[in-house]
């Protein structure tokens, strides 16, 4: 029975902790949050920007899927030889 009494009283000393009017809570803002969103170009590294420029001449050649791009990529770092890569010797990438 203490037992159960004590837990009733430390819930109800965290409750009136929780419901304090002292200070009331802000209001959340109604405003958009704006962020400075750089374009692509400018936040990539060269390398990274590359590999942007071979994937979106991918997509132009018709390599949308992402085994496509994996394998192009695998082919073009050297992963990966023979058939599957006819098509990176087809579309050599862009420099």
């Amino acid at each position: 029975m203490r037992g159960f009494a004590a837990s009733v009283l430390l819930a109800l000393v965290v409750l009136t902790g929780c419901t304090s009017t002292e200070a009331p809570a802000p209001t959340p803002s109604a405003s958009p949050v704006r962020s400075a969103v750089l374009p692509p170009a400018e936040t990539l590294a060269p390398a990274q920007q590359r590999y942007e420029r071979i994937r979106g001449m991918l997509y132009t050649a018709d390599c949308t899927s992402n085994a496509c791009v994996q394998t192009y990529f695998a082919c073009m770092d050297g992963y990966l030889t023979g058939d599957p890569c006819q098509f990176y010797r087809d579309n050599p990438p862009p420099p």
